[in-house]
């Protein structure tokens, strides 16, 4: 017999023998099948808990759905138009991957989504005085008191001196202070008794303290710690602003509020009359299982291949998604978040930060979740951060986050400080990467297709290896602080031992970052910039980016290395400040430049700024230099030494092909040049009227332009 007779022999053999084996053993595969998928529905309007959960008649409490066995493939539905009042989902159960555990809404395809709000109506309201009510609030409702105030579902300022149209921004500034000290003088500071109260207060352009006020004496408030501020080096923070919020003292505007919590009593300033329509964010206990807002992802457990969709979260105290901060299980996982609304959280949009004391792999640290997906979702309004937290290997897309640590929106807990810290860098961030261990932690994330708007800090926060910034559209950034950045790369150590590498930040638009200063000393100028590439980043690819206004740098590298390549700059260091349209500085600096466009407008813009010529740059062609108002647009070394174009390609042997503005204008003449973006999905088209332009190739432009997406 041949071999392959003998082959196909045994093949038939073997085949013949499974057959055998499955058709004596019937029972045995079926056991293996997945029990069916139940969809459970959940009505705060129509609903009780005594019922079976089903359509005709659903379950009512968020409680209740918290204590069901959910088993791979079940849904569970809450009704569309319905609320849940200081309710938190805790998510304790895993689906599979082909079988995952769905929170949503029903009937399919509403628009009314159910709300989780955080929120509790507060009545019986009486004068206290003049224009002031006061409500006592029941515990049963309110255990630990409130932490925000809503008037017809607005969020409401909470009382503050000064008041926000002083003319300063909101800020009064410290007249007399000693670095280290606990002691403040202001001699605009109304003479009442201050204990008790929170002071917020600008020690440098990108931090903010919070102290509370443990004894007054006139003008001079005694606060519970020390404080410093920055001038040359760490020192007085007279000449530095702040504002105090959390007393009744402050209430004299129609919406202000205040809580005591001694009396558990809440006072609010009505020019109206009586108050209606009022709620408050109910603070909860602090339990781990408890205190971390609307939805939390994990109660302790590896909880995976989960989705929430179409759902709000409003007005809670602290997060709307959040995460234990100790477990001892794995990590979550495989989780879908998308079609969610989060809005006027007193902390974070979502928070992904929990500590690792036993997991399986036995490294314990800081991790924030895998391969988890937010699509399509909104945080507006948040006061601490947007997103924040040390996942991995995820992907956060079409996702819209605004008004992040807006100064109007702060409560008694500002920025998330706390009232015992020496410094506050990162909170205000709208978007930031966290990395504890790059092993597991603050890698492989894609951001696409998002939009941020109004961000306190910055935009995005990156301090984790090989993440892509990919098509997102940001403006004011910085909008309450300063020395930040649209997107800002922040690595430590050294270039070889840097946790941050391999960052990719592609065909993203930035607009107006102003680098916010009200409340700093009066020397320090607006800083803002478009791509803030620092502190030991390595191989960071900036490619294909549009950056329009910046108040200072529109592109720097500090520090760090990587590819300039095809983006345009246009307006960078808009205002008094000198510096450039890209910005190289430290002499660890190292990048490729090429294909990309500066066009400069202000007086002190510089189209780019070296500091070391000859090591900063290792190839730099075919870009543009363009400043029409000033010729010398050109700046390098430590003095700022200002050339022009071709004194720049004599001084660096580079740039043989690249170009330099081929007209000039009148300083103080309006400028001739446009630039036009499309931050859309779509395709756009510009009608450019009658008038005729040229592009940088002096190629006339006539009639419309269309441009693709980003």
């Amino acid at each position: 017999m041949k071999p392959s007779s003998i082959l196909h022999l045994l093949i038939l053999c073997l085949c013949l023998f499974i057959l055998a084996d499955i058709a004596v053993l019937p029972a045995a595969a079926s056991y293996y099948k997945e029990p069916a998928a139940t969809t459970y529905y959940v009505s705060s309007s129509l609903g009780s808990d005594s019922f079976g959960g089903t359509e005709d008649k659903p379950f009512a409490t968020i409680a209740k759905v918290n204590g069901l066995n959910l088993q791979p493939g079940d849904r569970v539905l809450f009704k569309c138009g319905d609320i849940w009042q200081a309710e938190q989902l805790v998510l304790s159960k895993s689906g599979t991957s082909s079988a995952p555990i769905i929170f949503g809404s029903y009937p399919a395809g509403c628009v009314n989504k159910p709300v989780f709000s955080g929120s509790k109506p507060i009545t019986g309201w009486v004068l206290h005085s003049g224009n002031i009510y006061r409500a006592d609030l029941p515990s049963g409702n309110f255990p630990l008191g409130i932490n925000q105030l809503f008037r017809n579902g607005e969020r409401l300022t909470m009382g503050r001196w000064p008041n926000l149209d002083n003319g300063a921004s909101g800020y009064t500034f410290v007249d007399n202070h000693t670095a280290g000290s606990s002691q403040i003088t202001d001699n605009q500071l109304p003479a009442v008794n201050w204990n008790g109260a929170i002071v917020h207060i600008k020690n440098i352009r990108w931090s903010m303290l919070d102290r509370q006020v443990t004894g007054t004496s006139g003008t001079k408030l005694t606060l519970n710690e020390g404080l410093s501020c920055l001038i040359s080096s760490w020192g007085s923070c007279a000449g530095w602003g702040y504002f105090i919020n959390n007393h009744l003292n402050t209430l004299d505007r129609d919406g202000e509020w205040y809580y005591d919590t001694a009396s558990n009593r809440v006072y609010l300033y009505s020019d109206y009359g009586a108050p209606t329509d009022i709620e408050g964010s109910v603070v909860l206990e602090e339990a781990e299982s408890v205190r971390h807002g609307g939805i939390m992802l994990s109660d302790g457990s590896a909880t995976s291949f989960v989705i929430i969709d179409n759902i709000e979260i409003k007005n809670w105290f602290n997060h709307g998604i959040g995460t234990p901060g100790g477990m001892n299980a794995g990590i979550y996982h495989d989780i879908t978040v998308r079609n969610v609304t989060i809005k006027d959280v007193d902390a974070i949009g979502v928070n992904l930060s929990s500590w690792l004391q036993n997991p399986p792999d036995g490294v314990r640290g800081l991790r924030g979740g895998y391969h988890m997906a937010f699509v399509d979702n909104v945080i507006d309004g948040a006061n601490h951060f947007g997103i924040t937290g040390y996942f991995a290997e995820s992907t956060f897309e079409g996702n819209t986050i605004r008004n992040i640590a807006l100064i109007e929106n702060l409560n008694k807990s500002g920025m998330g400080c706390g009232i015992i810290t020496g410094e506050c860098t990162e909170n205000g961030d709208g978007f930031r990467i966290r990395s504890h261990m790059v092993s597991n932690s603050g890698y492989g994330n894609t951001l696409k297709h998002n939009r941020f708007e109004k961000i306190g800090y910055n935009g995005v926060d990156v301090f984790g290896p090989d993440n892509t910034l990919q098509n997102n559209f940001i403006t004011l950034a910085c909008y309450s602080k300063a020395d930040c950045g649209a997107v800002r790369v922040f690595g430590e150590d050294s270039l070889s031992e840097t946790d941050v590498y391999d960052i990719h930040i592609v065909d993203n638009i930035i607009v107006d970052i102003p680098g916010n200063v009200d409340g700093c000393e009066s020397s320090r100028a607006p800083f803002g910039m478009g791509l803030y590439i620092d502190n030991y980043s390595r191989d960071v690819e900036v490619r294909g980016n549009t950056v329009i206004s910046t108040t200072v740098t529109g592109i720097l590298y500090q520090r760090s290395t990587g590819q300039i390549v095809d983006n345009t700059v246009f307006n960078a260091s808009y205002l008094d400040a000198f510096s450039g349209h890209i910005s190289l500085g430290g002499s660890q600096t190292n990048v490729s430049m090429t294909g990309n466009v500066m066009y400069a407008l202000g007086d002190h813009a510089w189209t780019l700024y070296v500091n070391y010529p000859s090591g900063n740059i290792s190839t730099s062609d075919n870009n543009y230099f363009f400043h029409p108002y000033v010729d010398k647009h050109i700046a390098y070394s430590g003095s700022w030494t200002r050339t022009t174009f071709a004194g720049w390609q004599s001084l660096s042997g580079k740039d043989a092909h690249s170009k330099t503005n081929w007209f000039t204008q009148p300083v103080g003449q309006e400028s001739l040049g446009r630039v036009f973006y499309n931050a859309s999905q779509s395709i756009a088209m510009f009608d450019l009227g009658s008038r005729q332009y040229l592009d940088l190739d002096q190629n006339p432009v006539v009639g419309r332009i269309i441009l693709a997406p980003y």
